[in-house]
């Protein structure tokens, strides 16, 4: 009986972590993504020192979720979002519209699959 009861409480633990895996990632990316949107509208506006200001706020975040989501999600999606991030540093310091555009856009498709690969689904279980 005691293993069935400890059997139990590992699946609830091992549910309950993935829904927690689960709503960071949204919540990160949701919050990521707001502010991307405002880079954007700031390079498009040629605002490029409140694009650095906003760029500096992503990466904060980004570090600091970096960290917790390490051991549980492949280490190269994320190392992907962070040579974004580098790379969409440089081109907003050099203020070129062009590839910071282009790269904002590439970071925005790769956190939807990275939520979208993380997500608790029948499908990404099997």
């Amino acid at each position: 009986m005691r293993l069935w009861i400890a059997i139990l409480a590992v699946i609830v633990l091992i549910i309950a972590g993935g829904l927690w895996l689960e709503q960071s990632i949204l919540k990160t990316t949701d919050h990521i993504s707001r502010n991307l949107d405002l880079v954007k509208e700031a390079v498009r506006n040629s605002q490029w020192q409140t694009a650095l200001e906003m760029y500096a706020q992503i990466e904060t975040t980004w570090q600091m979720q970096k960290e917790h989501w390490t051991p549980l999600i492949h280490n190269h999606d994320i190392e992907r979002v962070t040579i974004y991030l580098a790379r969409l540093k440089g081109f907003l310091e050099s203020e070129d519209q062009g590839p910071s555009l282009a790269e904002i856009a590439e970071m925005e498709i790769q956190l939807i699959q990275l939520h979208q690969q993380e997500v608790l689904t029948f499908r990404n279980v099997l």
